[in-house]
């Protein structure tokens, strides 16, 4: 599926699961509904490539989002996915001191990501590991441009705070 298909299905889409989202949920808590319609449509845009695979993406989706919105009210953290795709660097440069510090820095930032809600740790990998810009990561999820700023500001400040904890 292309971007463009994509971006075309995601409105319409994004609004039946807010929809159902809110009919399951006692409180029709708004936040609830629209963190779970964002979840779902980056975990859809995640398995971009297999939705053709699928005969309805909307039945995908709703199993999708009915899933997460019963895991976010059992549990108001929600179900925590790890991203596995952060590229390791290794400077030829640096002794093997250098290097192994760096390692474990990596591994400690690696854990705090893996901490983190699935909807931080999406933000992150579309802009850092994907590379889209913050518009195309917008029209993907349906927020604004500021919201999903104002996201990855929030969530790499979370990410050095946590980390500068743990150096102490």
């Amino acid at each position: 599926m292309t971007r463009k298909e994509f971006e075309t299905m995601a409105p319409p889409l994004r609004a039946h699961i807010v929809a159902m989202v809110r009919r399951l949920s006692a409180e029709a808590d708004s936040d609830l509904a629209d963190d779970v319609a964002q979840d779902t449509l980056l975990k859809l845009w995640t398995m971009r490539d297999r939705l053709e695979t699928y005969r309805s993406v909307e039945a995908l989706a709703m199993v999708v989002a009915r899933n997460r919105t019963i895991d976010m009210l059992r549990n108001p953290l929600g179900a925590i996915v790890a991203i596995d795709d952060t590229p390791e660097h290794s400077d030829p440069s640096l002794s093997a001191e250098e290097q192994l510090i760096v390692m474990e820095e990596q591994n400690d930032i690696d854990e705090i990501i893996a901490s983190l809600p699935s909807p931080q740790q999406a933000i992150l990998k579309m802009k850092h590991i994907e590379g889209l810009e913050v518009n195309e990561i917008a029209r993907i999820t349906g927020s604004s441009p500021g919201a999903i700023r104002v996201a990855l500001s929030r969530t790499r400040h979370q990410i050095k705070e946590i980390f500068m904890q743990r150096q102490r």
